[in-house]
């Protein structure tokens, strides 16, 4: 049987992928939308939405809906619209310095909202696992190193 958590591993981490080499802007449409649904995931699992909004993941967070619709991610997707409507759009299209103040500065019932929705993504409401694999599958012809 597959361990397909260890093959996304396994590729995130290749010498021969371009994920972490190049500029997102460089990447092929489906190695960004990997890029995002990889970052959300593992920044949320980590510390939550409020650091994946603060990092530098935070970049992509408006492509991250759109990205796991595409990965057929569409509870998760609801979801994470929710986590960026509580933070605000004008927040999660900041510069990383401007976006970094703002999330620390959010109001603390802001930041509960935030932690429900980080409890809400720890119960997986789409396996985000079998869902990124299978788009790798799909897509090895646009994942350079897949």
């Amino acid at each position: 049987m597959i361990d397909k958590n260890r093959e996304l591993i396994s590729l995130s981490e290749s010498p021969l992928t371009r994920f972490w080499r190049v500029s997102f802007d460089e990447l092929s449409s489906a190695e960004r939308i990997f890029v995002c649904v990889w970052e959300l995931e593992a920044q949320v699992n980590n510390g939550g939405f409020s650091q994946y909004f603060s990092n530098y993941s935070g970049d992509n967070s408006h492509l991250i809906v759109q990205s796991l619709v595409s990965i057929g991610a569409h509870q998760a997707a609801a979801l994470v619209g929710k986590a960026i409507d509580t933070v605000g759009t004008d927040i999660t299209t900041k510069p990383h310095d401007e976006r970094e103040l703002a999330i620390r500065n959010l109001q603390s019932e802001t930041l509960d909202r935030l932690s429900e929705l980080d409890y809400e993504f720890y119960e997986y409401p789409d396996d985000l696992t079998e869902l990124l694999y299978e788009f790798v599958q799909k897509h090895r012809n646009e994942i350079q190193g897949a």
